[in-house]
C-alpha cells in the first residue's frame, strides 16, 4: 500500500499539469478553457481592474496569473507527496494529509466535480497508504 501516496501525487501532478496546459493557452492565445461562456463578459474583464488594486493589472490578467500560480502550487503539493513518501517524513504527511482536506474542501465550496473527485481522491490514498506504514 506505500505506493497509494505515489498514485495521489501523479493524480494531482496530471490535473496539474492539465490546468497549467490550458492556463497557457488562454494566455497565449485567444482563451478557451477559462474564459466566461458569455463571451461578452471577456472584454470586460480585459478592461476592469481589481478593486483592491485600481491602478494594477485588469482582472483578465489577474485571473490568469492565478491559475498559472495554482498550478505551479499544486505540481509542488504533488512533489511534496512524493518527498514525504521517499523519506519518512511523519510530520510533513500529517500535514499534506490536512492540505488535501483543504483543498477538497475548497474544491467543493468553489471548483467543480473533477477537483473535487481528485482532491478527496489523493487525500484519501494518502490516508490509506501512509496509516499502513
Amino acid at each position: 500500500m506505500a505506493w497509494l501516496p505515489f498514485l495521489a501525487a501523479a493524480m494531482l501532478a496530471t490535473l496539474a499539469t492539465l490546468h497549467l496546459v490550458y492556463t497557457i493557452h488562454d494566455f497565449l492565445f485567444e482563451p478557451r478553457y477559462f474564459s466566461p461562456r458569455d463571451r461578452s463578459l471577456l472584454a470586460r474583464l480585459r478592461t476592469t481592474q481589481n478593486a483592491m488594486t485600481p491602478a494594477g493589472r485588469d482582472y483578465w490578467s489577474a485571473l490568469l496569473g492565478f491559475h498559472l500560480s495554482h498550478s505551479i502550487g499544486v505540481l509542488l503539493f504533488a512533489l511534496l507527496i512524493v518527498l514525504a513518501s521517499l523519506h519518512g517524513m511523519g510530520w510533513l504527511k500529517m500535514l499534506l494529509v490536512a492540505l488535501g482536506g483543504v483543498f477538497s474542501w475548497i474544491a467543493w465550496r468553489c471548483w467543480f466535480r473533477v477537483p473535487l473527485y481528485v482532491c478527496a481522491g489523493a487525500t484519501t490514498l494518502m490516508l490509506v497508504g501512509w496509516s499502513q506504514q
